[in-house]
């Protein structure tokens, strides 16, 4: 299908509020995954030059610092796994990032900005590097080249020009004409730049964040900056370039034309072109998986000793990629995986995620690949966009794309090395997303399975959030339309009913249709069966508790998101224990959130871990949980009182989460802000005297999904029970 979105209207990308004065904007962050092993400044002529080296082994790898309208932060999706491989070279250019800006033009010229990138290496003794210009300071590069070739090893260019000179009057003015823009409008400017730098459909997301690179500096200072670079032919030493190139350039690169690459690629001698097809300008930040891997393939040496195995002597096995988002995800898929053995006994399953799911994982006896010690985190990333009990979840899985590209490259190298006869991703959006993207990198069955579908927006009156939820949604659909074969078998973990009708957005299809066109359907996946679980004395003396005590237990998942509302039970013991004084408090605090910063209490216990929570969930008088579905879903499944307290803003907990909790009868959400803490005990209390009436809960899921599983795996067609 085509893209049904409107145009992105004129500066909503650029601010969500007030337009800051320029270069008002904190300095750029660093990348959210990785931190510099070396970083400094060098200082010529009084400027000071911000670079970082990222990694602390391998080959060198530079990337010459961009024109000032970007930084480094252009590199957020390629730099943490190329990091892995090589030593990673990048700096800020004077004028933008965390270099200095200074207020003459004299202090912008070529040969400055050159002086600063060869300084810099010789600050890291960097004597034999691969070196990567981007756009207009693939100059610099040629220039190194040619000038210092014992130095540079490999040479990459990118969208990149070989001069820049402007001879005809009507390109004069035309470069005028753009500077003044600079001066007198910024904001329209960087909406203009970045609008024709980013030409592929589904880019808000690098275009929003190649404008916020361009308030790290102001439109003045990028003038002059950009003046510095014209008037400069390196095509001389283009000719004289003897290292291995490599030229990558869009076909449809609307900022330097691509003919402006085969020009390069014609004037180095042996050089090869790699065209991108319907590509734009910045193929780092908008395919930062097919970029990386290509400076990887053509850099990297390769491995020193390598094994095939012959085809019949592979043993059967399984990678199995779980969302590390809360500890939900992995204990269903820990179902789903048992099940898969008892119909497979000789399977082997290896594990790709990170703490805390990991560490679940490894004391159930599971094997976690070592390769995930080279992931990114995303439950730390879904704190880090955290308030008080409040998560914009669109907008912190949409600027979690450092995080996914980094794991969908790691990914990408395990597979690359080692042999899996399928592939099983529980919300694993890194691998779904690139995949799509890469569809050549698809190498064994791939199935996906979630329990919810569609972003949608939360905030009443945010055009912004709902065209930039639209926009998700439609990438998804166009992904699934042309590449259905990408997910050999899509699962949903429920029923056609937990799927909400509503419309994915402005002329987009209806949810609930659209997935039951492209899903199949396992009922809810349970990690235990409520039937062993029905002994409740048993269980309270299995696990410590007295049967006379009224027990409640008040948990959050395995982040830190939910510690205000675990504080704020806390302060509302003292007055349920009032009401009954039998009253005994199980926190569970999770491993990253610190006992400290809970009241102490007689009757209150803080624990930061409880291995199997369902078991003590089954056994309590009254849960009080952060608004997850698999939490809630195991309460109902034990028929516990149970109050759920949803993130606001959190579009999967208060709609997704609340419709399937409807159906079966157990919408006990409440409202984080609508509740003092007398309120909450009372509401609390009133809760754990109430009777349930929630409907049975299937108990077959997991051997549903798992069936359709083996299938995809043996190639045969599985029959819906």
């Amino acid at each position: 299908m085509t893209n049904p979105m409107p145009p992105i209207p004129h500066r909503l990308a650029t601010t969500a509020g007030p337009l800051p004065a320029p270069g008002s904007l904190p300095e750029p962050y660093p990348y959210e995954t990785v931190t510099p092993h070396r970083e400094g400044f060098v200082e010529r002529d009084g400027v000071r030059s911000w670079y970082a080296q990222y990694g602390d082994c391998g080959p060198w790898l530079a990337f010459a610092p961009i024109f000032q309208i970007g930084n480094t932060h252009l590199l957020k999706g390629v730099v943490p796994w190329l990091s892995q491989h090589f030593r990673v070279i990048v700096m800020d250019l004077r004028g933008n990032g965390r270099s200095d800006r200074p207020a003459t033009q004299q202090d912008y010229s070529f040969d400055a900005y050159y002086g600063d990138f060869v300084a810099v290496l010789d600050q890291l003794e960097a004597d034999r590097v691969a070196v990567v210009g981007i756009s207009a300071t693939a100059m610099t590069a040629l220039r190194l080249a040619a000038e210092q070739p014992a130095r540079v090893s490999h040479l990459v260019i990118a969208g990149g020009w070989a001069h820049r000179r402007i001879e005809s009057p009507a390109a004069v003015e035309a470069v005028q004409k753009s500077q003044q823009q600079m001066r007198d409008d910024w904001p329209a400017y960087l909406d203009d730049f970045f609008g024709i730098v980013f030409t592929e459909p589904h880019s808000t997301k690098p275009f929003e964040d190649g404008v916020h690179q361009g308030w790290a500096t102001n439109g003045a200072t990028v003038a002059m900056g950009l003046q510095g670079w014209l008037g400069h032919d390196m095509r001389p030493q283009a000719k004289a370039v003897r290292c291995p190139t490599l030229v990558i350039h869009g076909d449809n690169d609307q900022r330097v034309p691509y003919n402006q690459g085969e020009t390069i690629a014609q004037l180095v001698p042996g050089a090869r072109l790699l065209t991108i097809g319907s590509g734009g300008h910045l193929m780092p930040a908008r395919d930062p998986a097919a970029f990386a891997r290509a400076v990887r393939d053509f850099v990297g040496a390769p491995a020193a000793r390598s094994t095939w195995v012959r085809a019949m002597a592979r043993k059967r096995r399984a990678l199995f990629v779980s969302s590390a988002i809360g500890l939900g995800h992995v204990q269903r898929d820990l179902a789903i995986a048992r099940a898969m053995r008892a119909l497979q006994p000789d399977l082997e399953i290896d594990w790709f995620t990170v703490h805390p799911a990991a560490t679940y994982l490894e004391r159930e006896g599971e094997r976690v690949h070592p390769i995930t010690a080279r992931l990114a985190n995303e439950s730390r990333h879904f704190e880090a966009m955290a308030g008080e009990h409040d998560l914009q979840a669109f907008f912190a899985l949409r600027t979690m794309d450092e995080v996914m590209a980094r794991n969908f490259l790691v990914f990408a190298d395990l597979l690359q090395t080692e042999h899996y006869d399928i592939v099983i991703g529980d919300e694993a959006w890194e691998v779904d997303y690139h995949y799509h993207e890469n569809p050549e990198l698809k190498r064994q069955p791939f199935v996906f399975l979630t329990d919810f579908v569609g972003c949608l927006p939360m905030e009443d009156g945010n055009e912004r959030e709902a065209f930039l939820c639209a926009d998700r949604n439609a990438d998804d659909i166009e992904h699934v339309a042309r590449y259905p074969w990408i997910r050999d078998r899509a699962i949903f973990v429920g029923n056609p009913e937990d799927v909400p009708e509503l419309r994915f957005g402005p002329g987009l299809p209806v949810i609930r249709d659209w997935t039951q066109r492209n899903f199949s359907f396992s009922g809810y996946a349970l990690p235990f069966d409520p039937a062993a679980l029905a002994d409740t004395d048993a269980l309270r003396a299995r696990h410590g508790y007295r049967r006379d005590e009224k027990l409640v237990i008040a948990a959050v998942g395995g982040t830190a998101v939910g510690a205000p509302l675990l504080h704020r039970i806390a302060e509302a013991f003292p007055f349920m224990k009032r009401q009954v004084p039998e009253l005994r408090m199980v926190l569970v605090a999770g491993p990253r959130v610190p006992r400290e910063m809970f009241p102490a209490h007689a009757g209150l216990d803080v624990l930061p871990y409880v291995h199997n929570l369902f078991e003590h969930l089954a056994c309590s008088d009254l849960a009080l949980v952060q608004g997850g579905l698999s939490t809630c879903m195991e309460l109902v499944a034990t028929r516990r009182p149970f109050l759920s307290f949803p993130l606001e803003r959190h579009f999967e907990q208060c709609i997704h989460v609340r419709n399937r909790l409807h159906n079966y009868c157990a919408d006990c959400s409440v409202r984080f802000q609508e509740l003092s803490v007398r309120e909450l005990a009372d509401k609390a209390v009133q809760a754990m005297h109430t009777p349930v009436a929630y409907k049975s809960v299937e108990t077959d899921g997991a051997q549903r999904a798992a069936a359709q599983i083996l299938a995809v795996m043996e190639n045969r067609a599985w029959a819906s029970a």
